[in-house]
Order: structure tokens, then C-alpha cells, then sequence
């Protein structure tokens, strides 16, 4: 090959190759790096925003362990915005902060009574920010409470709280999936209100930040699940018991499984039942513009105990449990949504998007409206409950007596 063409292409092949093995312009060395796991927002003084922010302690929180020492470091700041505040966190740490592992994000009662639309607008432009965190309401307790109680298994806050909000959504059903998108499609949507988990503390929370708290066999301090907030737009209004939430969950046909205890006929004595599956129905129309709303829910489930004598042998003991479970869960469901009408008028439960989407000429005359006219329209309710079986044994254990 001729000199003057060999020199030049060999040089064009150098500078190709310089490209693909250089670093990466925005490279970040691991070990000068921490993660933030958990936020909590609050109000803070003259009208800033308190931010609270929980990073992990990356040597202690490994299958090994480390020296004993927390999991995660809890440290606070104020700003005027959240960017501001994140941004001046490392006044007082001395890594590179990665937002994008964040687990939960709590925000304060007294916030959310002002409206969310301005916190939450900086986590929905973010890239970091994942739409799967898990967005909670602190009640009766500062939000930073929440992440800076110990746990005994040496788990950080945030990992413990979001495990425990998806065991207890699968397990019982007292809350719904509470995470970015969730709330954002709540936000968007139309004829339904949204809802968003909600956290409180049982016990001290300065006794639980001491590492020898998670040493003792009674924990000082516990994050409880204590049912959902209700907001009208993005305000919040309230809050549901766990019994109420797992009601308006069931109608919203977003319950995984659940166990009731239902009352028989002797007083102060239950059956309890699992259900395994819920299918609810609903269906609205508009009667000279008044709206005429129904629900129907079906279910399947198993005899998991029960304090009375029964004949599980029997058709007509099926029947008669069947029947009591039925009556159960549509006086619940109907008391559920009387008092979500009277305390808070909000459709929460879905009602007018359920015409939104179906009827949606009949909808838009009424649209502006719904809330109120959800709030004066009494809800026809039905609940059909049909029991597969019992668990292993039929018969309640007896001993048989001796004699003529």
C-alpha cells in the first residue's frame, strides 16, 4: 500500500479507537457515592419546605453485617424548593448523592392539607425519580418520624416500610398501591378522586434512633399502615380506618386477598373467612339527571375457622355461612360508601369514571358536578359471597362421651 494512504488511515484508526475506551464524561467513583433511600417533606420555618432524607450506610446494611452501627444516616434541611434543599445537603455529607434507588417518599399530614401539586411537580420532571416509589401520607406524626425508626433485623426504614406496604396490600388488603404512578393517574383521570397510603407511629420515636433500641425484644417505636388518605384533587381531605380502605379497595376491584371476620349467630363469636377472590361490578346511568349507581360484588373464599357448631358436612352449613358472609360484606361496603359520602363527598371509588369511560355523552353533562352529585345519591349494594371449602378438617374437634 502506497506510504502517503497507509500513514493517514492508520492515523483515522487511532483516533476511532480513542473514543470507545475513554470513561464516561460524568463519571462518579462508587466509593464516593451514597444513596438516598428515603424522603420525607414537611413544613418548615417561614414558609420553606423541611426535607429529610435517609441514606444508606452501605457497610452496614449487607448479609455479613457490619460494625454495628445504623443502617442509614437521617439528616434534615431546608430550602425554598426541593432541588434547593437536595442540593445543599452536602454541606453536611461528604458524598455524592444518587437519588434514583429512592424507596418511599412521605409527605407530611399538615403539607398535604396545602396541596401537592408543587412537590410533586420536581420528582415527575425528574429522570432519576422511578414512577414505582412508594408515595405515603404521615398521620398524627412528623413525616421525618417515619424514617428514623430502627428495625432489629438491621433493615433501613425505607426497605422495611416498602416491603411491609406490599405484604400487608397482598396479605389483608387495608391499603392500595400507593406509588408515583398510581397517584398520577389518579390526578388525571376523571370521576375518581385520588388516594394515597398512610403511616403512623406507635410509640417513642427518639428512643428508637438509638442502634441499642434494636436490641431489645419490644421495639420502643413501630411504623404503623394506618389505612388511606383521601384527597380531592390534590388536597388532602381525611383519612379511612383499615377497614374502611379495604372496603373501597374491594370496590375498586383492586384487593388481592383479604380475611374477614364474620358474626354469627351467637353472640361474640366469628367465622372466619379468606377470600381468595373479588370480582365487583358496577354500574351507573343517568335517570333525568340524577345518577342511579349499583354495585355488585362476588366473591370466593375458605372456611378458615369458626366459633360455632356448624355441619361443614352438610350443603345447608355452607349455605348458611355463605349467607351470613354476604350480608357481612354488603353492610360493610354500604356503610363504607354512606360515610365516605357524608365526611368527605368525594368519589373515591371510581362511580363517575366507570361512566366516563362508558357513557361518556351522559358523563360531561354532569362532569363538573359529580362530586356532589356522587355525595346526595344513595348506592344499591349486593355482595354474593360463595364458599369453596373449609380448611383441612371439616368438624370442630369434640371429644365423644362415655357412657349409656
Amino acid at each position: 500500500m502506497n506510504k502517503r494512504i497507509q500513514r493517514p488511515l492508520l492515523m483515522f484508526l487511532l483516533l476511532s479507537l480513542m473514543g470507545p475506551i475513554t470513561g464516561c464524561w460524568d463519571l462518579i467513583e462508587l466509593n464516593n457515592t451514597t444513596l438516598i433511600t428515603g424522603i420525607a417533606m414537611e413544613p418548615g420555618h417561614n414558609g420553606k419546605i423541611k426535607l429529610t432524607l435517609e441514606t444508606l450506610n452501605a457497610s452496614e446494611a449487607t448479609q455479613k453485617g457490619g460494625k454495628g452501627t445504623s443502617p442509614s444516616v437521617v439528616q434534615s434541611i431546608e430550602g425554598s424548593t426541593t432541588a434547593e434543599a437536595v442540593n445543599q445537603l452536602n454541606q453536611s455529607i461528604d458524598r455524592t448523592m444518587l437519588i434514583s434507588h429512592v424507596g418511599i417518599i412521605v409527605f407530611d399530614e399538615k403539607l398535604a392539607r396545602t396541596g401537592l401539586s408543587k412537590y410533586l411537580d420536581p420528582l415527575q420532571r425528574s429522570r432519576y425519580i422511578r414512577e414505582d416509589v412508594t408515595i405515603l401520607i404521615s398521620h398524627n406524626t412528623a413525616a421525618s418520624n417515619i424514617l428514623k425508626v430502627l428495625y432489629p433485623r438491621g433493615e433501613y426504614s425505607s426497605l422495611k416500610i416498602r416491603e411491609q406496604v406490599r405484604s400487608y396490600e397482598k396479605g389483608w388488603g387495608g391499603i392500595a398501591a400507593s406509588q408515583l404512578f398510581d397517584l398520577t393517574q389518579a390526578l388525571l383521570v376523571d370521576g375518581r378522586e385520588p388516594m394515597i397510603g398512610a403511616v403512623t407511629l406507635n410509640g417513642d420515636p427518639k428512643r428508637s434512633e438509638d442502634t441499642e433500641s434494636i436490641k431489645s425484644l419490644a421495639p420502643k417505636a413501630l411504623v404503623n399502615l394506618s389505612g388511606m388518605a383521601v384527597f380531592r384533587g390534590d388536597k388532602l381531605l381525611g383519612f379511612l380506618t383499615r377497614d374502611e380502605s379495604r372496603m373501597v379497595i374491594m370496590a375498586r376491584n383492586e384487593l388481592h386477598g383479604t380475611t374477614l371476620s364474620v358474626p354469627v349467630e351467637d353472640q361474640g363469636k366469628f367465622a372466619a373467612i379468606r377470600l381468595l377472590r373479588v370480582r365487583p361490578k358496577m354500574q351507573v346511568t343517568l335517570d333525568n339527571g340524577k345518577p342511579d349507581i349499583r354495585l355488585t360484588v362476588d366473591g370466593e373464599g375458605l372456611i378458615y375457622s369458626i366459633e360455632k357448631k356448624e355441619h361443614l358436612g352438610e350443603v345447608s352449613g355452607y349455605l348458611n355461612l355463605e349467607k351470613q358472609a354476604s350480608d357481612y360484606v354488603q353492610q360493610q361496603l354500604a356503610g363504607t360508601i354512606q360515610s365516605v359520602q357524608q365526611k368527605f363527598g368525594v368519589d373515591i371509588f371510581g362511580f363517575g369514571e366507570y361512566m366516563y369511560r362508558r357513557h361518556y355523552k351522559e358523563y360531561s353533562l354532569v362532569a363538573d358536578e359529580w362530586n356532589e352529585l356522587f355525595a346526595r345519591t344513595p348506592v344499591k349494594v349486593e355482595a354474593r359471597i360463595t364458599l369453596l371449602r373449609s380448611e383441612l378438617k371439616t368438624d370442630q374437634l369434640k371429644k365423644e362421651e362415655i357412657g349409656p
